[in-house]
C-alpha cells in the first residue's frame, strides 16, 4: 500500500492498495485493515454508526469490504463492490454485514482475493456514519 497524488472529490491523496493472490492458497486475500479497538482485534463498540462509507477506484475488478466482530470470531461478514477507472461511492449498512448493530467490530478490512492475480484499487474518504 503507498498512498498517492489524487484522491476522490479532488483530496489532494487517496491509498492505492495492491498486490496479487497467491491461487494455491485456500480463501486467500491482501489489503488493508483498520482494527478500531484500544489493541488490534480488540472489540470497539460502533453502535451509533449505522454504514460504511468510502470512495474507490481501479482494475475492474470486484473486491470485497470484510467486516469482523466478536461475536463472529474469525469468520468476517463481507460485502462486494466492483471498481472502475473513475472515483465510486460505495455505501454499505452496518447490518448488511451479517445483521450486525457495531456493538462488537473487531476489524474492518478492504481486500483483494480470494480470485488469484494481480489486483489494484485506490479508496479514499473512509467513513463510518
Amino acid at each position: 500500500m503507498k498512498v498517492v497524488v489524487g484522491g476522490a472529490n479532488g483530496s489532494k491523496q487517496a491509498l492505492d492498495v495492491s498486490g496479487e493472490i497467491d491461487g494455491t492458497l485456500p480463501y486467500a486475500w491482501a489489503g488493508i485493515m483498520f482494527s478500531p479497538g484500544s489493541q488490534p482485534f480488540a472489540p470497539a463498540n460502533l453502535s451509533s454508526k449505522k454504514s460504511l462509507t468510502f470512495w474507490a477506484k481501479g482494475d475492474g475488478k470486484t473486491y470485497r469490504a470484510l467486516l469482523f466482530t466478536q461475536t463472529s470470531g474469525r469468520m468476517p461478514a463481507q460485502q462486494t463492490f466492483t471498481v472502475g477507472p473513475e472515483w465510486k461511492q460505495f455505501t454499505f449498512p452496518l447490518s448488511a454485514f451479517d445483521g450486525t448493530d457495531g456493538h462488537d467490530v473487531t476489524a474492518i478490512l478492504f481486500v483483494g482475493g480470494p480470485q488469484a492475480g494481480k489486483f489494484d484499487f485506490k479508496i479514499d474518504d473512509i467513513h463510518l456514519q
